[in-house]
């Protein structure tokens, strides 16, 4: 059985940040990753250019059952830390209305440098390697807890430490596959039950195929079975065979996740054109009727909405396309500007674990000290990243959440260590 001061379960953006801040005290680490090589999901972040973090930073920028214990950890290791030690690493930061990527544009390019600070440390990176199972070790002669049994599919280790980055269950392609949860379980750790977030909604309406494919400027506003208002959002809205998408409907997903599995029946609410009243519509549709160049219903739309989105728009207010313009009545003008204004939705579903780019839910907060990341329940245990109650909004969070926890994990890890060797 091998020994070691610091056993990592989980190579990711967490797990790489963890052992490169343990490692300035601690030689002896170890990280355990299934994966044929760490950091696999970094490279599918920010659509293949890794928008690592942002600098609009605000407590509503994450969320869990406490958005406090994210912005507690942020204020000590937040944006301004990260952008900076990545500086140091070689990333060259480059900034769009708060975004932060790397300069050269690619997230490949972050995923090469962290692996690269990781081979300058004494950390031994064993890849293609899953952790089944941890437990204490008790010390033979005292009876108290000194550290802990890990079993992986290939080997056992002692650790002095563990740190539980296994991520969540969003993405199993680049390798969340929900393990850590066992393992925390295992520990006496309870969970926010895990859940699809920042993903789309499925809609089970008529009027899909007619519409997929258009992509439009709106406002979305989800809310609960009651009427009460859970999140709102603004930005292009992607309308798809299966239902609705866009960076919109990611932010609201979480929140119509966690409404469908309690057994509520939540509903979104787009307005397809936001900048402009529905006494405006109204005018300017009446207006386009009384055109003789717009000879059917689909006509009247022609600048103004996609043609794809007009369609499903006429078929969801039961107004056939072809259908002469001049025939379109007073009442039908007053529902197609009603539906603009405020198109109901019901989901059926949101985008599984396969489509969502971040899992809501987790290892409880109340469990895990913000400032150490260290379990309350079990010494000498931590956890980092995505496996915790928390997630962030679209626009380096998540990440950034990573580069936090990993951090603070990391660093309380090794700080009981000398610093010369453990």
């Amino acid at each position: 059985m091998e020994s070691t001061g610091i056993l990592i379960a989980g190579g990711g953006a967490a797990g790489i940040m963890a052992a490169l801040a343990a490692s300035n005290r601690c030689r002896d680490i170890i990280i355990a990753e299934k994966m044929s090589q760490p950091g696999k999901k970094i490279l599918a972040t920010g659509n293949g250019k890794c928008n690592y973090t942002n600098y609009h930073q605000s407590e509503e920028c994450y969320r869990g059952n406490n958005s406090k214990f994210a912005w507690d950890a942020i204020q000590k290791f937040g944006c301004k830390e990260t952008v900076e030690l990545f500086k140091s690493y070689g990333i060259v930061p480059y900034e769009r209305d708060g975004y932060v990527y790397p300069l050269s544009g690619q997230a490949l390019s972050v995923r090469d440098i962290l692996e690269r600070q990781l081979n300058n440390t004494t950390a031994d990176i064993h890849t293609d390697e899953k952790v089944i199972k941890a437990q204490v070790h008790l010390n033979k002669k005292t009876g108290k807890q000194d550290g802990f049994i890990i079993e992986t599919d290939k080997s056992r280790y002692y650790a002095r430490k563990l740190i539980i980055a296994t991520g969540g269950k969003a993405g199993p392609v680049h390798g969340s596959d929900g393990s850590g949860y066992k393992i925390a379980k295992s520990f006496g750790h309870s969970l926010v039950h895990p859940l699809p977030a920042l993903t789309s909604c499925i809609l089970d309406e008529k009027y899909l195929k007619e519409w997929a494919g258009a992509r439009t400027k709106g406002t979305v506003r989800a809310y609960s079975g009651t009427g009460k208002l859970l999140y709102k959002d603004r930005g292009e809205l992607q309308f798809v065979a299966s239902g609705i998408s866009g960076i919109p409907i990611f932010q609201v997903s979480r929140y119509i996740s966690s409404e469908l599995y309690k057994g509520g029946k939540p509903y979104l609410i787009i307005d397809i054109m936001p900048a402009y009243s529905i006494e405006e519509i109204i005018k300017e549709l009446k207006r386009r009727r009384a055109d003789p160049a717009n000879s059917s219903a689909g006509d009247i739309f022609e600048g103004i909405i996609n043609n794809r989105l007009a369609q499903a728009l006429l078929k969801k207010c039961g107004i056939p396309v072809k259908s002469r313009a001049s025939g379109i009545t007073d009442s039908d003008i007053v529902k197609i500007a009603r539906t603009i204004k405020e198109w109901h939705l019901i989901p059926r579903a949101t985008g599984g674990f396969d489509k969502a780019q971040v899992t809501c839910g987790g290892v409880k907060t109340s469990e895990i000290n913000a400032g150490t990341m260290e379990s309350k329940l079990c010494k000498g245990l931590y956890f980092a990243g995505e496996i915790i109650d928390i997630d962030g909004i679209c626009g380096g969070y998540n990440l950034q959440w990573a580069w936090t926890s990993g951090y603070t994990a990391g660093s309380s890890a090794g700080n009981s260590f000398r610093k010369q060797a453990y």
